[in-house]
This record gives structure tokens, C-alpha cells and sequence, in this order.
């Protein structure tokens, strides 16, 4: 509060010492901002979900633009190059929508958040307009199968579909680096895509100090990982706690999205302990009734069905419910070996 004042004081006197010499001047002032993507994954015969992507802090400059009443302070912000929306936050290069929050070279839009150079995942959309859509992919292949080079050509030609890609070394982040994988993370964060690390949560079984360690090795063994994804999420009442826990441990590492696999619905004291959920795994497309509820949330939630057909009339409906849909016609024993054939129509069919 009171570095604002100080900018706010030191504008009204430039600006009086301006228009009584030159009549000209520039404005200074501090934006900022900060958010976090989200994905998540599936869990099935040892199938595991995704997670979001980092941000990068926001851009203070000198000569911007004003922007009206911007911040929880109330008080009025400015940055370079930026554009400022009512209560929103501004970053170099970035354009803001109310209430979003923008980082260099991307775009947020109203309760957005954006990732660094990148497109916007839960609640932002590249397009500034209104919530992106996309989907949580359990990538458990290597970076040398087809399916990384895949999914990054689809990514690059729907560049509008927030595309999250579940990452799994070792049904977890394994023991040590593997340089494959260091490469392909930091190739598919290249591609606009969201890489979030696995984690097994065995229903709360592990117990955090064991899923604590995984995700410590996920920020130690790849720093540009930019979420964790919570594999087998208890969906029993009270479990919640633990969720929110480890959450909260991944991003206050900087792994800013978090996405946990209950594949079934839980019990609204769930709501908010991960960025996103996915809510059903099973084989075939479900029922619209049994994911129905979400709409005033649904960027909170995701679904991801094996063994189905895809069909664009389910997806425009589902969406109505849940942000994130992922689809393969792949079966059981493990339906997250490879990358759905159809996986390009699914992103035209998820595009905004």
C-alpha cells in the first residue's frame, strides 16, 4: 500500500512539473503478475494424469499506459507496452483482461493465468476472450516415441487448445535425471504444451512425506517442469487435507499447477485442494448427467475415457460442464501407452 502511494505522489508531481515547463512527460508505475496452468491425467492399470505450467513474475516499466482502479488495493497500476484492464494485472508485451493475470509475451483473459512466452491454461484463453478449453494428456511413453513428436505438431497447429501433457518417467520422477527426458520436457514447454511430473498418492497411503520427496526430485531433476500431477486421489471425506497439503508443497517450489485423479466425483470439501480434477476415467464416453454439476467451476475440472470413439457432439457438450477432455480409443491393460490416433480432431474438436 504504501509503494503505491509513493508512485501515485511522485506521478501528481511529474506531471505538475511537466505541464508547467515542457507540457509533456512520462508516467512510472509497478505491474505485476503471476499465475499457474493446470492439467490433469488419468489413473487405470497404471495410468497416471497431468499438471500445468510455470508463469513467470510481471513486468514493471516507465512510460506505459494508466490503467483504472487495477488491484485489490484499489489503487491504479501502469506498465509498458501493456494493456490494462479494471482489476487487472499487466506484464510487458502482454495484453490483460479484467481480473487475468499476464506474463511476458502471452495473453490472459478474465481470470486467467498465463505462462511464461505461452497461452493461457485454466481460465485464460490466448484469445483474451473468455476461458480457454483444452486437455491433460497421460504421456507414458519416452520422448523417443512418435507421440511426443505427435502430440507437439498438434499443439503447433491448435495453438488456441491449452494441450497439458502428463510426464512419467519411472511411475514417478525415478531415481535419477535422464537427459531423454530433460530434452523432451524442455521440447514440449518449447511447443506451447504444459508439462506436469507423476506422482502416485496411493489414495493417501504413501503419506506426504513420501510424495513430498517425489516431488522435490520432480524440481531438482527437471527446473523447467512446470506442475505435479496427483495420481490416485482419494475421494473419501476428510482426505482433502492431504491434497491441499501437498499442493500447496508443489507450489511453493515454483510447480505452479497441480492436477489430481480421483476419476470418479468427490465430495465438495474437495473443491479447490488442486487446481484441477479429473473427474472420470473409465472405459467409453460417459454419461452428460454423470458429470453434470460443474458448470460454475469447470475450469476445476477434466475427464479422460479410454477406449472410445471420438465424437465432436459429446465433446461440445461435455465442455459445458468441464474444461478439459482427453480421449483415446486405446484399452486396458494400459490405455496411456500411446497417444490417440484421433488426437488432432480432438483438438480441432476442443477448439474455442
Amino acid at each position: 500500500m504504501a509503494r503505491l502511494r509513493f508512485y501515485q505522489t511522485a506521478l501528481a508531481l511529474m506531471l505538475a512539473a511537466c505541464s508547467s515547463s515542457s507540457g509533456t512527460g512520462s508516467a512510472t508505475g509497478n505491474a505485476g503478475a503471476s499465475g499457474a496452468n493446470n492439467t490433469a491425467g488419468a489413473d487405470s492399470a497404471g495410468g497416471n494424469s497431468l499438471g500445468g505450467s510455470v508463469p513467470n513474475g510481471g513486468a514493471t516499466s516507465s512510460g506505459g499506459a494508466l490503467g483504472g482502479d487495477g488491484g485489490h488495493s484499489g489503487a491504479r497500476t501502469m506498465a509498458s507496452g501493456g494493456a490494462v484492464a479494471s482489476g487487472g494485472a499487466v506484464a510487458s508485451g502482454g495484453a490483460v483482461a479484467s481480473g487475468g493475470a499476464a506474463a511476458s509475451g502471452g495473453a490472459a483473459a478474465s481470470g486467467g493465468a498465463v505462462a511464461n512466452g505461452g497461452a493461457a491454461v485454466s481460465g485464460g484463453a490466448s484469445g483474451g476472450t473468455g476461458p480457454a478449453v483444452g486437455t491433460i494428456v497421460p504421456l507414458y511413453t519416452e520422448p523417443g516415441d512418435p507421440s511426443w513428436t505427435a502430440i507437439v505438431a498438434a499443439k503447433k497447429a491448435h495453438p488456441a487448445v491449452a494441450v497439458i501433457a502428463i510426464v512419467n518417467p519411472d511411475s514417478g520422477p525415478g531415481a535419477k535425471v535422464d537427459p531423454s527426458y530433460t530434452a523432451g520436457v524442455t521440447r514440449l514447454i518449447s511447443a506451447g504444451i504444459t508439462a506436469i511430473g507423476y506422482v502416485s498418492t496411493s489414495y493417501t497411503a504413501r503419506g506426504e512425506p513420501a510424495v513430498k520427496a517425489d516431488i522435490d526430485r520432480w524440481h531438482t531433476f527437471y527446473p523447467n517442469l512446470q506442475g505435479i500431477f496427483f495420481d490416485e486421489q482419494s475421494d473419501k471425506p476428510g482426505d482433502d487435507t492431504f491434497y491441499r497439503d501437498v499442493s500447496s508443497y508443489a507450489k511453493a517450489l515454483g510447480l505452479a499447477m497441480t492436477v489430481g485423479n480421483p476419476g470418479a466425483n468427490v465430495p465438495a470439501s474437495y473443491a479447490g485442494a488442486v487446481d484441477v480434477m479429473l473427474i472420470y476415467e473409465s472405459k467409453g464416453l460417459p454419461k452428460l448427467d454423470s458429470i453434470a454439476g460443474h458448470a460454475a467451476a469447470r475450469a476445476q475440472y477434466g475427464i479422460i475415457p479410454y477406449g472410445a470413439a471420438l465424437d465432436p457432439t459429446f465433446v461440445a457438450a461435455a465442455l459445458a460442464e468441464v474444461q478439459y477432455i482427453y480421449a483415446t480409443s486405446d484399452d486396458l491393460p494400459n490405455p496411456w501407452d500411446t497417444l490417440t490416433p484421433y488426437f488432432g480432431d480432438l483438438l480441432t474438436a476442443l477448439k474455442p
